[in-house]
């Protein structure tokens, strides 16, 4: 009987300790309303914070922008509260507490200094968290970013990246894509039962759906097989934080005085194509560092992967 116990809080242990690999490390940063799940990869001397986006994505998407760079750095990934892994009430979901989040990761890891590397909706985390925390972040990298200024919800997400949007949803190879799936009627789908009876597989589904969301968030959309993400991996009820964001805001000198702030935006990118609005934005913040990919769109890491790892691993070195 003591034997079998023994062995019971052996299991026990096993299940609750953090998962251990020779790759990466996880664990939990622990707050008053939430558990915030941390992953640790990467061998490096510097430590960089990896902020997602979303709101509500989760960090699995970004393990693929920093691949390439273990041995440079140690990158720290997290999901933020309300994603897939720091699920919490919906009146725990402020922007505010998400920043507050960032801070008490920091505060564990022991960093006097912090390197951010920010994607989407996490790029207005990352600028946020400098603006309130100036002399903690030496190395500021924004991809795919949000506007460093804006005077409204609407002039983030306005008529213009709506028009980019449809540009990239209605482009000639996405329409090549999914025209074999329309062929065998996916339109035509009322149920779950259609499904059994028609030419299509629920594989099929989701290959059409990711085909899809790829459109928006790369350029070659033949790679839409290497994105990660969407789905399961998204919490919508995340997105609430975006009703307590103030939406008049200017981040730019901040970004030009106090961090090393790089931008690094595919020319397809759905907020800004070619970069017109930055560069317009910029002018005259000589230190705030843009890279635009050529060929590649909001998760750019996925066109160019080489040309990215590059402008990444010079970006948290200035």
């Amino acid at each position: 009987m003591k034997r079998i116990l023994l062995l019971v809080l052996a299991l026990l242990q096993s299940v609750f300790l953090p998962a251990q690999d020779q790759n990466y490390t996880e664990w939990y940063l622990q707050c008053e309303d939430v558990d915030i799940f941390v992953k640790e990869t990467g061998h490096g001397k510097d430590t960089v914070i990896v902020v997602h986006g979303g709101f509500g994505a989760n960090h699995d998407y970004m393990t693929d922008a920093i691949k390439g760079l273990e041995k440079e750095f140690r990158f720290v990934l997290y999901d933020q509260r309300g994603s897939l892994m720091s699920p919490t009430k919906k009146e725990n979901l402020t922007f505010q507490k998400n920043i507050d989040d960032l801070l008490a990761l920091t505060k564990a890891l022991k960093l006097k200094k912090v390197k951010l590397f920010c994607h989407s909706m996490g790029t207005l985390v990352g600028m946020e968290f400098t603006e309130q925390h100036p002399d903690l972040v030496s190395h500021l990298v924004l991809s795919g970013t949000i506007l460093p200024r804006s005077d409204s919800l609407g002039n983030v997400f306005s008529e213009r990246h709506k028009k980019q949007v449809d540009f990239l949803v209605n482009r000639k190879e996405v329409k090549t894509l999914i025209g074999p799936f329309k062929a065998k009627g996916i339109d035509n789908l009322r149920s779950v039962q259609d499904i059994d009876t028609s030419g299509l597989s629920h594989k099929d589904l989701t290959e059409y759906w990711r085909i899809n969301f790829a459109a928006i968030n790369i350029y070659d959309v033949s790679k839409h097989h290497l994105l990660k993400g969407g789905r399961a991996y998204y919490k919508q009820a995340s997105s609430v934080m975006t009703e307590t964001v103030n939406w008049s805001y200017d981040y730019r000198d901040v970004l030009n005085n106090k961090a090393k702030t790089t931008i690094i935006n595919g020319d397809h990118d759905f907020f800004d194509f070619q970069g017109r609005i930055l560069k317009t934005l910029l002018k005259g913040y000589n230190r705030i560092e843009l890279k635009i990919i050529a060929y590649a769109g909001h998760n750019s890491w996925i066109d160019n992967p080489l040309l990215f790892k590059n402008n990444l691993a010079a970006a948290l070195t200035r």
